[in-house]
């Protein structure tokens, strides 16, 4: 009994459990009470131990599939050659120049000079507490796509890790993203400011491909998150993936207790989101050379995307008759008025009728302002006019034109 009793007070001192037993006025605990409280104490040590060991660097960067590049960073490589293929699309496409230079709408964007770019960090909120603990980028180079992530196994690291990042960077002059602008750029910033290296990052053209996807898919889409790119346009089916919201804590399990069985999930789902970034500038290119077959926002890609194509309303009348099928009315009046100012009145007037059996009053005004000074025709045009008060009785502009009409027929008879 004694030397049970002597067992359970240096564990329970060994773990920071206070020893009720030498309370003043306790009872004699029984063996069997004692021996359940020893295993209790003995399991509480095991979970603790369990929690508490960790690998080194070395070990957790061949569970990874990369290499030790510092104390504290992980490096992970991989090369992907000109027959891969992510969703629809080869990684390596021969349109990626002219795609590059469609949404940034500058010409002479060399694929070989961009970084794609793709963070996973501590947080979603951004802001100086918020640290960046794997970095993706990704590069073409001979006729592949080479991607580098540099994995944080610790605090200790960061600067290497930044400084490894500048390293990659040489060469580069432009940086694509999908919302870099608004987080994975002002982050990293912060991080290269309180580290007290420069950016390298700051110095890049800045291609936020989620601004040219929102345009082309506008009221097209629900959302236009990255996973909606996958899976509407891309044709990407993420199988076991793991959510990008879960990446903090993984971080967090392996940072403070050393479990590292998510961080594998976590590198892959940023491997993703790089391959998702570098064929979607090819993905938008086809969406703008057929927007119908991608249901795409017709009016946006003409309004963007024609807008260096020479003289710009040239361009896009041209877009926006070749897609004439799929404009929703504010694309029809577009056209309309692009006809109209090329003096093309019948298909104007054409595309007015149209909109207006939708009861658009935009475009029943074009009609009355078109029959009363083009056509002369005032008795059509106040039928015409008589639709729009239909719609809005005490507009003074649509009274005003009444009146006058109703004068000018008025002084015709006479």
């Amino acid at each position: 009994m004694s030397s049970l009793r002597s067992r359970l007070d240096a564990l329970q001192q060994q773990s920071g459990i206070s020893n009720r037993d030498n309370d003043a006025g306790a009872a004699p605990e029984s063996i069997d009470g004692l021996r359940r409280r020893l295993q209790r104490v003995g399991a509480g040590r095991r979970r603790r131990t369990s929690r508490g060991k960790r690998i080194d660097d070395q070990t957790l960067a061949d569970r990874l599939g990369g290499h030790v590049v510092h104390d504290g960073v992980i490096g992970i490589r991989e090369q992907l050659t000109a027959d891969a293929v992510h969703g629809e699309f080869p990684l390596v496409d021969p349109t990626l120049r002219q795609a590059l230079s469609l949404c940034t709408g500058e010409a002479g964007v060399m694929p070989s000079a961009c970084v794609f770019m793709d963070t996973e960090t501590t947080g979603l909120a951004g802001g100086t507490g918020t640290l960046v603990f794997l970095l993706g980028m990704a590069r073409f180079s001979g006729g592949a796509l080479e991607v580098n992530q540099l994995f944080l196994t610790g605090f200790q690291g960061e600067s290497a890790m930044l400084g490894a990042a500048r390293d990659y960077l040489l060469g580069a002059d432009t940086l694509v993203t999908f919302n870099g602008r608004s987080f994975d750029s002002p982050l990293l910033a912060a991080r290269y400011r309180l580290s007290g290296l420069s950016d390298p990052f700051a110095g890049l053209r800045h291609v936020d491909l989620l601004h040219p996807t929102r345009r082309t898919f506008k009221h097209r889409w629900p959302d236009c998150r990255l996973q909606t790119v996958e899976r509407r346009l891309l044709g990407v089916a993420r199988v076991g993936d793991l959510p990008g919201s879960e990446a903090p804590q993984a971080w967090f399990d392996w940072v403070r207790h050393g479990r590292d069985n998510a961080l594998s999930a976590v590198c892959s789902h940023n491997r993703l989101d790089l391959l998702t970034l570098a064929v979607l500038p090819a993905a938008l290119q086809r969406s703008h050379d057929d927007p119908i077959a991608a249901d795409a926002n017709v009016l946006a890609c003409a309004r963007h995307y024609c807008q260096g194509s020479g003289p710009g309303d040239e361009a896009a009348f041209e877009y926006l008759l070749r897609y004439r099928a799929g404009l929703a009315p504010e694309g029809l009046l577009e056209l309309a008025r692009l006809a109209r100012r090329r003096g093309e009145w019948k298909l104007a007037v054409n595309l007015w009728e149209q909109v207006a059996e939708a009861g658009v009053a935009e475009a029943i005004e074009h009609l009355a302002k078109y029959y009363e000074h083009e056509q002369r025709d005032y008795a059509y045009a106040l039928q015409v006019t008589a639709r729009l008060l239909a719609h809005a009785p005490h507009d003074q502009q649509h009274l005003r034109r009444d009146a006058r009409l109703r004068a000018r027929l008025a002084a015709k008879r006479c």
